[in-house]
């Protein structure tokens, strides 16, 4: 029997990232922060018409999921995401990439979970008791939890300092 991973979820996330609209927003904002206006008008480049009242409501989700925040630009405040976003449509021949390289990587991923786990329990478990239970969920994987996102935030500012992009690739091949 395969072993089953943890995949941690926060509601909040899921709810906002489930629109396909609010990634192509996350997407335009990651970029520069801009304002409901010159949202609008940077999805009607891309053939996406909306008012700025719906985008508004887009935007609220994602804040109220601590995806975006306002910045102050000059004298106003414009939308930013508060990180870079990838949405996929993947395939078994991707799953199976990933499935294979996780394998290969995951004896230094658990060398790293252990040492946090010696040497940051304390801290580790007192931001665990800080999260609410899922109101779906009767498992609590709290611990488990704090250590995916320390994970998953490392990951993301490692990424963002290698500037690994698909360009970079292609260049090279």
């Amino acid at each position: 029997m395969e072993s089953k991973g943890l995949m941690p979820v926060r509601l909040e996330e899921a709810k906002a990232l489930s629109d396909e609209l609010r990634l192509i927003i996350l997407e335009i904002i990651e970029r520069e922060p801009m304002s409901v206006l010159e949202i609008v008008e940077e999805l009607k480049k891309r053939g996406i018409v909306k008012t700025p009242n719906t985008i508004r409501y887009h935007l609220a989700v994602l804040k109220d999921a601590g995806l975006v925040e306002l910045v102050k630009v000059g004298k106003t405040y414009k939308y930013a995401a508060k990180g870079k976003f990838y949405a996929y449509t993947g395939s078994g021949d991707v799953d199976d990439v990933i499935e294979k390289l996780a394998l290969e990587v995951k004896d230094d991923v658990e060398a790293i979970a252990r040492r946090l786990l010696e040497e940051h329990w304390d801290e580790i478990v007192e931001a665990a008791k800080k999260l609410k239970p899922c109101e779906f969920c009767v498992t609590k994987h709290f611990v488990e939890q704090v250590i995916y996102e320390v994970f998953k935030k490392a990951t993301a500012l490692t990424l963002a300092e290698l500037h690994v992009k698909d360009e970079d690739k292609e260049e090279n091949t």
